[in-house]
């Protein structure tokens, strides 16, 4: 008999050993335990018994429960850290959603920077915070601070390290990142009891440019646990670094609007009531030589053409207190012009005005009405005080393409060659006519012969598209 023969013989006898009393209680115990693997029982074993094979065959069954239970735990705890993941883009996202919504919401850049002040606090637990915005003057001015010392308003603002440089009028597309610098022992034993901290440096920045910068002081290496905010923070210093840039041209905007308006401000005065006064004070002079001459009809005379240029300054006066008090308000365009002609009518009692309307009833944006009324105030103005007109029409058209139409005319004695030769220097409201034409993206023409009267022109196109966006612009701030 072979080697082979024997041991499966041997084999063959140990299994015959065992009684059928152990067999069942083996199968017993497996089928318990597959019940309870099935149940999620997964710490569940397996008697071993004192039979070799039976012994040998728990120990297997023994080692894949083991095997499950340790896969299970892995999976628990994959399952909880793409939990913990999720609910930290979530926060990003909720955060983030914030940012965009407050800077449509809130005007004044200082409380939005101090609402995030607050905000990113919060997300990282930080100790103290502080937020600085650049001045003209290249340097940081305080905006808000959290849980600092008075005396700590004097000091600089830490700035990022890395600083992009981009060829001279080459604007930079990179971002900066937020960094993170170990707190200097002087502030850390003055303001936070040798405490072990950091500083998160979160720059507000536009196309490269840090026009401010947030400072929270933080745990020693809490920030590294929590990596994923360095995105999150990197891109409200973006949003907030646009906020920033957006109130700044707004601001030179306003003011080169205030310019233009004063500039205009001084060539009405200038043009009306400068000159009528200057004449008042020539007459003057006239009288007091008439009085010295003791001739009292010349006196009297003089005396009514003083009266008359008085009565003249008074209404040039209130002609331009009512052309630069704002007529727009509730009321739509249509309706501010009508209040115009009507003052128009009131002034000038000698000349007839016609008003025709054919502007639909849509509300354009507050600049445009302003501009377009501005330049049918000057036109009608201009009637009043040069055109010696009898008849002055005003046309308004618009059409649902977005073109819209207006014209300012009168049967007066026209412009004459001298006047359209010397117009530089002579004629600065056409100029401002222009200019305000401009700004709205239209056309101003002015013509006229001698004798035949004058037409201004104005025409400018607003899409029905731009207009709804408009609307939907003020609808979410």
């Amino acid at each position: 008999m072979s080697k082979a023969q024997s041991k499966n013989t041997s084999d063959n006898n140990d299994l015959n050993m065992l009684s059928k009393e152990d067999l069942s209680d083996f199968l017993s115990s497996l089928k318990t335990w597959t019940q309870k693997i099935r149940a999620g029982e997964l710490s569940a074993r397996v008697p071993v018994s004192n039979h070799a094979e039976i012994s040998e065959l728990s120990q297997d069954i023994n080692f894949v429960g083991e095997m499950l239970g340790s896969l299970s735990r892995d999976a628990e705890l994959q399952l909880q850290r793409h939990t913990e993941y999720i609910a930290q883009k979530n926060k990003s996202l909720e955060t983030l959603y914030d940012v965009v919504t407050s800077i449509n919401m809130t005007r004044d850049v200082q409380t939005l920077l101090t609402q995030f002040l607050h905000t990113m606090t919060e997300l990282v637990n930080a100790h103290a915070a502080v937020v600085y915005l650049e001045t003209e003057k290249n340097t940081c001015s305080l905006i808000a601070e959290i849980g600092m010392d008075a005396s700590f308003n004097n000091r600089h603002p830490f700035l990022p390290e890395q600083k992009i440089k981009s060829p001279e009028n080459e604007v930079s597309q990179q971002t900066i990142p937020v960094t993170i610098i170990p707190c200097p022992k002087e502030i850390s034993s003055n303001y936070f009891g040798n405490k072990q901290l950091s500083i998160l440096i979160v720059p507000l920045q536009y196309r490269g440019k840090i026009l401010g910068v947030y400072n929270l002081y933080i745990d020693e290496n809490r920030f590294a646990k929590k990596s994923e905010y360095k995105d999150l923070f990197t891109s409200i210093g973006r949003h907030l670094g646009i906020a920033v840039e957006k109130a700044r041209l707004d601001e030179e905007a306003n003011a080169l609007t205030i310019i233009r308006e004063r500039s205009s401000f001084a060539n009405e005065l200038h043009d009306s009531l400068a000159q009528t006064l200057a004449s008042i004070k020539y007459q003057v002079r006239v009288l007091d030589e008439t009085i010295h001459q003791e001739d009292e009809e010349a006196t009297w005379q003089e005396l009514e053409r003083i009266e008359t240029s008085i009565d003249e300054a008074h209404s040039e006066l209130r002609a331009l207190i009512a052309h630069f008090r704002l007529p727009i308000g509730e009321h739509s365009l249509a309706v501010s012009v009508e209040q115009i002609v009507e003052r128009f009518k009131q002034d000038s009692e000698d000349i007839q005005v016609y008003l025709q309307k054919e502007w639909p009833n849509t509300k354009l944006p507050t600049q445009i009405e302003l501009q377009v009324i501005r330049i049918i105030q000057e036109a009608l103005t201009n009637a009043r005080k040069h055109s010696e007109a009898k008849v002055v029409r005003v046309w308004m058209r618009g059409d649902e393409n977005g073109h819209y139409f207006v014209l300012i005319e009168d049967d007066g004695i026209g412009i004459s060659e001298r006047q359209k030769q010397n117009s530089k220097g002579e004629h600065v409201g056409l100029s401002v006519m222009q200019d305000r034409a401009s700004r709205i993206g239209g056309t101003l023409t002015v013509e006229g012969e001698a004798g035949e009267g004058v037409q201004v022109r104005l025409e400018f196109d607003y899409s029905p598209d731009a207009l709804q966006d408009e609307r939907n612009n003020q609808n979410i701030t």
